[in-house]
């Protein structure tokens, strides 16, 4: 697990009034794996192509190759249980081979607020905003909202350089 800070370049409505959408796919995987009260596991991600410009900055700090971005959401009550990420859809759609190492960056858009939570293995990762986090490959990871204020992260997926 690696950690750091980013500067802070962006502002609450460069993510609070995006476009938002349920991922299904995600969220159907995990249903499928517990047997918990479906309204309540999943979030909601954007995928906008504004996101590029918005957070350019916060992308270009990391270097990988073909950084995937989205934001996440969640709402107060909404989780998703420890899991480990296939990859399937990223590798498929941007050609990655098997040997190569894919990695995961979770940066936190706002200070962190009661309830919020991103436990990567068995260490909670907490902090202010432009703090992140990340893994590689399979590593097994969970994420909730069990606060009242809605939560957002900002996901970048990519290839660790050789």
């Amino acid at each position: 697990m690696m950690q750091g800070k980013i500067k802070v370049t962006w502002e609450r409505s460069d993510y609070e009034d995006l476009p938002w959408q349920e991922n299904e796919n995600h969220a159907d995987k995990i249903i499928s794996k517990v047997a918990v009260n479906p309204h309540n596991l999943g979030n909601l991600m954007c995928f906008d192509e504004n996101l590029l410009g918005k957070f350019y900055d916060a992308m270009s700090e990391f270097t990988l190759d073909k950084k995937v971005i989205a934001i996440n959401k969640f709402c107060p009550g909404q989780m998703l249980p420890f899991h480990s990420d296939k990859y399937e859809t990223y590798r498929k759609r941007n050609n990655i081979h098997e040997n190569d190492t894919i990695q995961r960056v979770i940066v936190f858009l706002h200070d962190p607020k009661p309830g919020h939570q991103l436990w990567i293995k068995d260490k909670i990762c907490m902090g202010p905003a432009g703090s992140y986090f990340s893994w590689e490959g399979e590593t097994e990871h969970m994420a909730a909202n069990l606060g009242i204020d809605d939560r957002y992260v900002l996901q970048l997926t990519g290839v660790k350089r050789k």
